[in-house]
């Protein structure tokens, strides 16, 4: 599963790609820029680095978009909790 956020200005290089793989407990983010060149490629293992994840994408964006790409990772991992989609 993949999603690309073209995030411009708020974003260093301005688009984050998040990759989730098929067991669903590694997240890989690409910082790249508009011209298609990779600036950083991280992996998160998702149950154990959630935190992490969360503190590099805080690093990437403001912290408006940083919830915004998490909250599609944990809903897309099929993880629910209190934050996002929990009862």
């Amino acid at each position: 599963m993949k999603k690309t956020f073209k995030l411009g200005e708020y974003c260093v290089g301005g688009i984050i790609q998040v990759m989730i793989s098929e067991n669903k407990n590694l997240v890989r983010v690409r910082n790249a820029t508009m011209q298609r060149e990779t600036i950083e490629i991280r992996q998160f293992r998702w149950e154990l680095d959630s935190f992490k994840l969360e503190l590099y994408l805080n690093e990437l964006t403001t912290s408006y978009y940083a919830s915004k790409i998490r909250d599609w990772v944990t809903i897309s991992a099929g993880v629910r909790n209190q934050f996002v989609g929990g009862n």
